[in-house]
């Protein structure tokens, strides 16, 4: 990792190459957002921001070539590259990975207030938009089952979608902020062990569960904070295996486990997210010696 990344952060031409070819790729956008985080911590906001120019310019290029859709690609990606340099550079100036991450938690959050302001009815929308995707599938010859329960999935969508957000700009975060600690020596890992959301993020989950108990319409809000403590989860499980000196490469077989029985991914992700939310009040990590 070290050689790519000091590969890559060495020269201009190949980061604006990295951001704006892998952006519209599925599955590979991820490597466009770590390398605008990775230049804004290493090279500061104004570098990272000419990078970003570079690639849109390159960006709306490919398009035009090609005969996609420009002008959403553009605007997509520049609102993409902006949120990424923003929490790059947060996590740059002040060295902390922590407050960044807890910035994305936020961000996410307002995100979701924001969405549910404009369009009023959140659950209608959803409805709507989930009936016409549904139709354009059956269209297509992809059967749909009956008895989907369109108002259920379209109460939690806002949810789903904002904490699809937040997972993808986390893991960006992550993945950037590795690389640039890789490039200068840092400190990357004793970070991320240490990630913490803190009581202001897990007051409002608390208040959003007990709003969901007492069964007001939250519009899936608390799978946003499932995705969120799932990384603080993860961080508790990466402090104790560095505590009990894991063998190096045990979080492969837990990557693959989920892929290749998918039922267990929801289950994987939710005990993860369950151990974080506790972490974040009673505090997993705690040696076992005093001395």
């Amino acid at each position: 990792m070290v050689r790519f990344a000091t590969w890559l952060a060495a020269n201009r031409i190949r980061r604006v190459v990295f951001i704006a070819g892998f952006f519209p790729v599925i599955g590979l956008g991820l490597l466009s957002a770590a390398t605008v985080v990775m230049t804004a911590q290493l090279r500061g906001p104004r570098d990272a921001l000419l990078d970003c120019l570079l690639a849109l310019a390159m960006l709306t290029g490919i398009a035009l070539a090609t005969g996609s859709d420009a002008l959403f690609l553009g605007s997509s990606a520049a609102l993409s590259w902006l949120l990424w340099l923003l929490l790059g550079s947060l996590a740059g100036r002040t060295g902390s990975l922590t407050l960044a991450v807890q910035a994305a938690v936020m961000l996410a959050l307002v995100g979701m207030a924001i969405f549910i302001g404009v369009v009023g009815d959140p659950v209608a929308y959803w409805a709507e938009t989930l009936e016409t995707l549904y139709a354009s599938f059956a269209e297509q010859g992809f059967e749909v089952s009956g008895d989907v329960d369109i108002g259920a999935q379209a109460a939690l969508m806002s949810g789903v979608v904002i904490a699809g957000s937040l997972t993808g700009s986390t893991v960006a975060l992550l993945l950037g902020s590795s690389w640039a600690s890789a490039v200068t020596s840092g400190n990357f890992g004793e970070q991320f062990r240490s990630l913490r959301l803190g009581y202001l993020v897990g007051g409002l989950a608390a208040i959003a569960g007990l709003a969901s108990v007492f069964g007001l319409q939250l519009s899936g809000t608390l799978l946003v904070f499932g995705a969120a403590f799932m990384f603080q989860g993860m961080a508790v499980t990466a402090w104790w295996s560095h505590r009990l000196q894991w063998p190096r490469g045990w979080w492969i077989g837990l990557v693959i486990l989920p892929i290749l029985v998918a039922d267990l991914l929801i289950v994987v992700a939710a005990l993860f997210a369950a151990m974080g939310f506790i972490d974040n009040w009673y505090g997993l990590r705690r040696s076992f010696d005093r001395t």
